[in-house]
């Protein structure tokens, strides 16, 4: 069963683990799983229910909306890592590849999803946890009185943020709404480069 986190996560007991490991320290399995869950498994979402949200687009927002379009949204959670631009160690390569596979994808996608009413954007959820293995992270936490500045309701708000704006603006413009942003990458509640 293992150690659980306040989330009911396992924790990793590794003294050296995922975030700290380099290239050839990273076994083969891992890097499928990353892979999995943070690349393959949205491509796949995204692909499978296109139609289910052309679906809810097309039934429009109803009565109290003045005539706008319906809208859909698609928000693949991403991070600081997968951009391009930023710093990189040597450690976590397969993670900062899963990421900047996943932001492309949404670029790549975007504009042809954005023409069937459905907006597709990445959203980074800022800093949660403390990604050091477990006795680092509890070192410093003791000694420096750390924790992340934000929490996981902090990292939901900011993945929901384009979604509740885009529907908040359809219902007090009604059809004056402007197109809500699309193939964006959302850093701190705001567009950020990719």
């Amino acid at each position: 069963a293992g150690v659980l986190d306040v989330n009911g996560q396992q924790v990793d007991l590794r003294d050296k683990h995922s975030w700290t490991m380099r290239l050839g320290e990273v076994e083969t399995p891992e890097l499928l799983e990353v892979l999995a869950v943070n690349a393959a498994a949205p491509f796949v979402l995204n692909g499978k229910l296109r139609a289910l949200m052309e679906q809810t687009a097309a039934m429009g927002p109803g009565e109290n909306a003045d005539g706008a379009p319906g809208r859909a949204f698609v928000i693949n959670v991403s991070a600081m890592e997968g951009k391009f631009y930023r710093y990189k160690t040597a450690n976590h390569p397969h993670t900062n590849m899963a990421k900047a596979a996943l932001n492309m994808m949404t670029a790549t996608a975007a504009a042809d999803y954005a023409a069937s009413g459905i907006y597709m954007n990445a959203v980074d959820t800022g800093w949660i946890n403390d990604e050091n293995p477990l006795g680092t992270a509890a070192r410093i936490a003791k000694q420096h009185s750390f924790q992340t500045p934000i929490d996981e309701e902090d990292a939901a708000a900011r993945c929901v943020a384009p979604v509740l704006e885009g529907i908040d603006e359809m219902l007090r413009l009604g059809k004056d709404a402007p197109v809500p942003p699309f193939g964006k990458f959302f850093k701190d509640y705001r567009e950020s480069e990719w």
